[in-house]
């Protein structure tokens, strides 16, 4: 099991820059043709809500030995929940600094075996320090 030693823990930090081109492209593989998304560059872009993902592991890939330390079973990670909460629209040409902790470790017993759970939280800023986003990630791993 992850140890509990590891709450609050920094994984990783990181940087992302946002391009029209890229904001785009995630748009349309969901099927998402919104003008705010893959509209003229002149007027703007906004990224989608969950835009962040096609980012955020690349951004965060420094932090893979503290996430080894987890003791997580690979071949039977899932990827639980993930959920945004937003301080304002993430915007093409800008670049977000992330930092990723570790927030909860906890394990939970059912009929299939025991299953740990580790959330992850990470915070985007903007190159003037104010919130963009916060995230959080639920990983689960059967214990074998």
């Amino acid at each position: 099991m992850p140890s509990k030693d590891m709450i609050g823990r920094v994984l990783s930090t990181g940087s992302a820059t946002v391009t029209a081109d890229h904001v785009a492209a995630f748009a349309r593989a969901l099927g998402d043709e919104n003008p705010s998304y893959v509209g003229p560059v002149a007027h703007g872009l906004v990224a989608p809500p969950t835009y962040p993902i096609a980012f955020m592991i690349q951004a965060m890939a420094g932090g893979m030995d503290a996430f080894l330390e987890l003791g997580l079973d690979f071949m039977t990670l899932v990827h639980g929940e993930q959920e945004f909460e937003y301080a304002r629209p993430i915007r093409t040409g800008e670049t977000l600094t992330l930092v990723g902790r570790i927030a909860d470790v906890y394990e939970k017993t059912g009929a299939s075996g025991t299953l740990d759970f580790v959330v992850l939280e990470t915070e985007a800023r903007d190159t003037d320090d104010r919130p963009v986003f916060f995230s959080r990630n639920t990983l689960i791993s059967r214990r074998t």
